[in-house]
């Protein structure tokens, strides 16, 4: 007789965890199960994946700075015991003063319009990529060489999933520039010349990411990303005809990462 499991509910500790990469592999299946099922709550995480972003980006530059000597916790108990009438005065104007600079870096951020290093970014460079490469021809390098040369140079082990039970073939690949490293582009092509394309490459940010929807004008399609690869299956095919494709090669990636 088999075994009746239940997973325990998914809370918002869990979608902050799955953010920050604080789960472990069994929770961490569950809740992908949850943001696939779950537009809403896969909305939400993407919400917070990019607010973690844009704190690491905006703090990035002092991070590795030694903390000034009167911050000290030294200095800080030390001056417990001689207390200063501008004692809570100095408190209050530095916390006002990270506030304000925290906050007027993510101002910041936002008007100047940059992009992040994340899955909205790779979304962005695999719809970029696609507009710029579907009508050239493919690559005359080989398949395996291709795979040789992109998996030396993201220094990750990279393999071309089988789409053909969805009903394309392999049509070629390169290896392109992004503005956050080389990528691999590889296209797939069905009967009728409609080509549809996947990029990787690492992610410095998002390192485990639920698959988001993502188009603009007439490319679109879905980008994730899982121990530290970035995925983006993008195409002009609607929507719900690229989400299979997506979820196959998702499920091909999940298969050899697991062994």
């Amino acid at each position: 007789m088999s075994k009746l499991t239940t997973s325990t509910p998914i809370v918002d500790q869990d979608l902050h965890a799955f953010v920050d990469g604080a789960l472990d592999v069994d929770r961490r299946r569950e809740v992908q199960d949850h943001l696939d099922r779950n537009p809403d709550a896969a909305a939400t995480v993407a919400d917070l994946a990019s607010q973690r972003q844009l704190l690491r980006s905006g703090l990035a530059h002092i991070a590795d700075e030694p903390l000034p000597e009167r911050l000290l916790m030294s200095t800080l108990v030390a001056n417990r015991r001689k207390p200063s009438p501008w004692a809570w005065q100095t408190a209050a104007a530095v916390v006002l003063a990270l506030g304000t600079g925290i906050f007027g870096g993510w101002q910041m951020h936002g008007a100047a319009g940059q992009p992040g290093s994340g899955i909205t970014a790779l979304a962005g460079e695999a719809r970029t990529s696609y507009a710029a490469y579907v009508s050239e021809p493919a690559a005359e390098t080989g398949k395996t060489e291709l795979v040789s040369l992109v998996s030396n140079k993201l220094k990750r082990p990279i393999t071309v999933p089988d789409l053909s039970g969805s009903g394309y073939r392999y049509a070629g690949g390169r290896l392109v520039a992004t503005g956050h490293g080389p990528a691999g582009l590889f296209f797939y092509e069905r009967p009728d010349g409609t080509r549809v394309a996947l990029m990787v490459r690492p992610m410095a940010a998002d390192r485990e990411a639920p698959m988001m929807e993502q188009s603009a004008g007439d490319v679109g399609g879905f980008t994730w990303a899982q121990r530290g690869l970035g995925y983006s299956v993008v195409g002009t095919e609607e929507l719900h005809l690229l989400h299979p494709i997506a979820d196959e090669v998702r499920r091909q990636a999940s298969a050899r990462s697991s062994t």
